[in-house]
């Protein structure tokens, strides 16, 4: 009989991921045209609340501790990698506009920081509670 993955193991692995898709992308430019135009400016528009250059940031954060939480009591360094990845692209990408810009600018990467580092904390946490987990003993 074959062994069957881990169903909750398959759901984290897929949304980490994820995450990691939309860090990529954002690190590309996949989610807007001009990251770094189109990340300010939207970020100015919108001093003080969330703007639509945000979103993608949102459900990276979210899919990352959706996967934190599922894979709780389970080794996965393979979602531990997925949301370090994940983290330090975002973290990378974002960096570079906190250069010389004003309050009303920063916001915008400030936030998209933020996420990152949030990011590549789940994943270090994760990375560390699945080397502390001891192996099953196979008889």
């Amino acid at each position: 009989m074959l062994n069957m993955a881990n169903p909750k193991l398959m759901l984290a692995t897929g949304l980490a991921g994820l995450a990691f898709a939309l860090a990529l992308l954002g690190m590309t430019g996949g989610v807007s045209s001009n990251i770094q135009a189109g990340h300010a400016s939207l970020a100015a528009s919108h001093f003080g609340a969330l703007s639509g250059s945000h979103v993608p940031g949102l459900i990276a954060l979210g899919s990352s501790a959706a996967a934190f939480v599922v894979s709780w009591r389970h080794r996965s360094y393979v979602v531990a990698g997925l949301l370090i990845g994940a983290g330090i692209l975002y973290a990378l990408h974002l960096g570079p506009l906190l250069g010389n810009h004003s309050v009303v600018v920063i916001i915008g990467p400030l936030t998209g920081l933020l996420f990152g580092h949030l990011i590549l904390a789940l994943g270090v946490a994760k990375a560390i509670a699945s080397a502390r987990i001891p192996v099953p003993k196979t008889a």
